[in-house]
């Protein structure tokens, strides 16, 4: 039986109410993870970004995938924040993963390494019994309860690629368009050549275990989390495509905390599936889009999941583009 939407509950004119209602009903359809893996390629971001060491970095946590490549770039601090709970616990068993686990063991954890999917006993559930006392109570409950999203390949038990996974057919015609966003979504091409872009390389596997404790989550809304925070205190901003989520007056609501807690030099990225992104005309003054970098970005994006990518620097407040507010330069001290 097909299952309508209310009229009244979701107008017509309003797709992102609808988009949300569609994305709740598909997590209780098909459990509780959106994203198991990014659909991000880490490098557009690191690139995007241009974080300098030392830096706090603010992003989505999704599923966990471009908080940990941020610390690859020695950050002070990296803030992961999502609304949902179930993300979180996610991104908190790969970041204890990485704390605690060998890269061998990290990628057989999520099902990324040959023979590591099975029905019982098989790697990734070892990987996960051998993490298990390192988690926090609330997270290591969450997964006690979903051993068997664990033995079946963490990585693509998420709703958006266990959709994938069914529509197979459908994608395999273009899997050599995108051969890194196939790998992501169809575990079938994942166990060929392709390493997922989600997992880190070997080589910068020991510097992102020692950094680990540099991840930090927060439950909640991002509009939410950067009014808790200073003015001045944020110098890069992973806002992934939360604008796909919003409406224009949340945008650009957005967007104005983004001012008011950006560091001198601030820089932004954020990204859309849906339309090229404005800055809106209130903030122009103040947000610098980078044309040129998106555009070379955009084409060398590995998994172009995106239809485009917006990159800003955050401007200072005098026409000389320096920021003439001294708590916005105490604060980073």
């Amino acid at each position: 039986m097909t299952t309508r939407a209310n009229p009244a509950a979701v107008p017509a004119h309003d797709p992102i109410a609808l988009s949300r209602r569609l994305y709740r009903r598909g997590n209780r359809l098909l459990g509780p993870i959106a994203f198991s893996a990014t659909l991000e390629d880490p490098r557009t971001v690191l690139q995007a970004l241009r974080v300098e060491p030392g830096q706090h970095v603010l992003c989505l946590a999704s599923a966990g995938d471009i908080g940990i490549a941020l610390l690859a770039t020695n950050p002070r601090r990296v803030t992961a924040v999502d609304l949902s709970l179930p993300q979180l616990h996610l991104t908190e068993l790969k970041r204890t993963a990485v704390a605690f686990l060998p890269h061998d063991g990290y990628l057989a954890l999520l099902g990324a390494s040959p023979g590591s999917r099975g029905r019982g006993g098989s790697p990734a559930t070892a990987a996960y019994q051998a993490l298990r006392p390192e988690l926090p109570d609330a997270v290591r409950q969450f997964w006690d309860g979903r051993l068997d999203m664990i033995d079946a390949g963490l990585l693509w038990q998420g709703a958006v690629s266990r959709l994938a996974t069914l529509a197979g057919p459908l994608w395999l015609p273009f899997a050599g368009a995108a051969p890194q966003r196939t790998a992501l979504l169809l575990r079938r091409v994942a166990d060929g050549a392709h390493r997922p872009l989600c997992c880190p390389a070997p080589v910068d596997y020991p510097g992102l275990a020692t950094r680990a404790d540099r991840l930090v989550l927060r439950h909640g809304d991002v509009r939410q989390r950067l009014r808790a925070e200073p003015a001045g205190g944020i110098d890069r901003f992973a806002l992934s495509n939360v604008a796909d989520w919003l409406t224009p007056s949340g945008w650009h609501a957005l967007l104005t905390e983004v001012v008011r807690t950006a560091a001198p030099g601030a820089r932004v990225l954020a990204c859309s599936r849906r339309r090229r992104l404005e800055v809106p005309s209130g903030l122009r003054e103040r947000l610098r889009p980078d044309r040129r970098l998106e555009r070379t970005l955009l084409g060398a994006d590995r998994i172009r999941y995106f239809r485009s990518l917006t990159v800003l620097t955050v401007q200072g407040r005098d026409s000389g583009g320096t920021d003439a507010t001294p708590s916005a330069r105490g604060a980073r001290t």
